[in-house]
């Protein structure tokens, strides 16, 4: 299992989660190891090895979650600090203060806890939605409750810890750890395809550049706002932008800079749009925004901020601060129409602001239409 995470890590290079998963089951490997080699060893080895295999098994497991989902996993640090301490209890408890039951309680409520970490951490988002998380998330939870049951097996009826008795692990443990990790293996591989995947659909809906919607997302988004607008007899209106003299800009600085400047401009967008409002790229310098519940008047107040705003926020370059303008066109969107139709008319407008002068708005009227 660490040797198959190990490789599809190394063939895909996509997910940074595997390699802490490939390092838990080197671990899991370890521990079966040391506990087949425990009647070849003294006794102290095979205790110690077994705290520390058990412990990195459920450390690596939970920062491979966390890594996952792009959470920063915790300084390396932490891990060794931990490690060392549950060494020297274990020692402790083995050569200066002999209690193997209290030592299977502290490891178990250590492990127990790092693995119900794990379950809190995985379990975001829908089932539907994300359904490898819960599927890891199940086999997970089974573990860590197992793990915590065997620190009530560490004690006895009388009350108390058993100091012989206690130290006995039943084989349902260890069944049970098999199966769990077993599942759980599947369960990271279904991760990483669940992740793949997500990235794929990513790359097919928004625009790597400026992380906006691409042209195809944008104007299924815009069918889907149109429909909802006919339905609930809202206003809708459609804002086509265009960078002025983008060209000039990549031509004088570069297309780094150029790159540099598209990203100002969504930066910026974003600052003055609303919350429902929707930002795509679908040309080169060409943005488009639709805003819902928005009519022409509130669409212009909307257009003018952004205009202004985008004037006067200038972009520091390594040869001075870059001046940028932009031309909007604005057009409301008529009941049945096709999205394409409103950009279309929304296109219209904002060429004629560029005729007139760029730097401007300027909105598409019935009166424009050509009868």
């Amino acid at each position: 299992m660490a040797l198959t995470q190990l490789a599809s890590w190394y063939f895909g290079r996509r997910v940074s989660a595997q390699l802490f998963w490939a390092g838990a089951y080197l671990a899991a490997f370890l521990s079966a190891i040391n506990f087949l080699l425990r009647s070849y060893q003294p006794e102290i080895a095979m205790i110690l090895g077994a705290q520390v295999t058990q412990f990195f098994t459920a450390y690596l497991m939970l920062m491979g979650v966390r890594s996952y989902l792009g959470l920063k996993p915790w300084p390396f640090l932490y891990a060794v600090l931990a490690g060392t301490v549950m060494v020297v209890m274990a020692t402790f408890f083995t050569l200066v203060e002999p209690n193997p039951a209290l030592r299977i309680v502290i490891s178990s409520l250590v492990t127990g806890i790092l693995f119900g970490l794990s379950v809190m951490t995985i379990t975001r988002g829908s089932i539907r939605q994300f359904p490898a998380r819960y599927f890891f998330a199940l086999p997970c939870s089974v573990h860590a409750i197992f793990v915590f049951a065997r620190v009530g097996n560490a004690y006895q009826a009388e009350g108390g810890i058993n100091l012989v008795q206690g130290a006995t692990i039943p084989p349902v443990f260890i069944l049970e750890a098999i199966i769990s990790l077993v599942m759980m293996a599947f369960a990271t591989l279904m991760l990483v395809s669940e992740s793949i995947t997500s990235e794929l659909r990513r790359l097919a809906e928004v625009d790597s550049l400026t992380n906006t919607f691409n042209r195809r997302s944008f104007l299924t988004l815009l069918e889907k706002a149109v429909s909802a607008s006919s339905r609930q007899q809202t206003a809708l209106s459609v804002l086509l932008i265009d960078l002025d003299h983008f060209k000039q800009i990549n031509d004088t600085y570069g297309h780094g800079t150029g790159d540099d400047v598209l990203c100002h401009f969504v930066s910026v967008a974003s600052s003055c749009l609303r919350t429902e409002d929707v930002l795509g790229r679908i040309g080169g310098e060409e943005f488009a925004a639709f805003l819902p519940n928005a009519g022409m008047t509130d669409a212009q107040l909307i257009a003018e901020r952004l205009r202004s705003r985008v004037a006067e926020q200038s972009l520091a370059g390594v040869r001075g601060d870059i001046r940028l303008t932009i031309s909007i066109g604005i057009a409301q969107c008529l009941p049945g129409e096709p999205a394409e139709l409103a950009l279309h008319r929304a296109d219209e407008a904002m060429y004629r602001a560029k005729e007139h002068g760029r730097n401007r708005i300027e909105s598409w009227q019935l009166s424009d239409a050509v009868v």
